[in-house]
């Protein structure tokens, strides 16, 4: 379970990443869109009250850090919190203004340990009119493949992405992003392969979790 978590939160750091790197590109249409602004900047508010919920008053560790970018050094404080080693939340402080949000992550979990939803809002560094980057996921267990459906605030479909193994034993590492998941050009969805992972994963719709629950 956790080594599954440790690859899906990787790969969400590279899609950070990929984020990160484009900040003019990524803020100007924001700039003319306050529906999209006050969209994704409630979804971010929402998602704070959220970890606030599900760490007030529990005895949690707390582990902190300090983070930094290739060209800003000491940027954020992470805090991590952790019930007995499971991730509940990460949340992310500008280290020169500790009450802005810089990026939230917060992990729901079913009663075998599972992570069944995510929720995650990230703002670029010295721009804050929005969030950068939302992502709810949806994640759904079959044997021993992991599957998950991410949407972004707006309800957009923005990713699809399974790994394990299958119950002949074959590997499966099937990712989609939206443009896959827009034109398929190599008609990966509906195969087998693919149903086998995304089947039993219902949810089809971003609907009432654009509030973080």
């Amino acid at each position: 379970m956790f080594k599954l978590l440790a690859l899906y939160k990787t790969l969400i750091f590279l899609l950070l990443t990929l984020f990160m790197s484009a900040i003019v590109s990524a803020t100007e249409p924001m700039k003319g869109d306050n529906k999209h602004v006050r969209t994704w900047n409630k979804f971010a508010n929402d998602t704070l009250a959220l970890h606030e919920k599900l760490t007030d008053g529990k005895n949690l560790e707390v582990k902190t850090s300090i983070g930094s970018y290739a060209n800003v050094k000491d940027f954020y404080i992470e805090h991590r919190y952790l019930d007995n080693g499971k991730l509940i939340s990460q949340v992310q402080w500008e280290k020169d203004d500790p009450t802005t949000l810089h990026t939230i992550e917060t992990f729901v979990y079913d009663n075998k340990g599972r992570v069944i939803r995510d929720f995650m809002a990230a703002y670029l560094p010295f721009y804050h009119n929005a969030p950068t980057q939302t992502l709810i996921s949806f994640h759904h267990y079959t044997g021993k493949l992991h599957a998950f459906r991410s949407f972004d605030a707006t309800g957009d479909k923005v990713l699809e992405r399974c790994t394990g193994t299958d119950i002949k034993g074959q590997e499966v590492n099937l990712l989609l992003d939206e443009d896959d998941l827009f034109n398929d050009p190599d008609e990966i969805i509906g195969s087998k392969e693919y149903n086998n992972c995304f089947d039993g994963l219902k949810q089809d719709k971003l609907g009432k979790y654009i509030i973080p629950q």
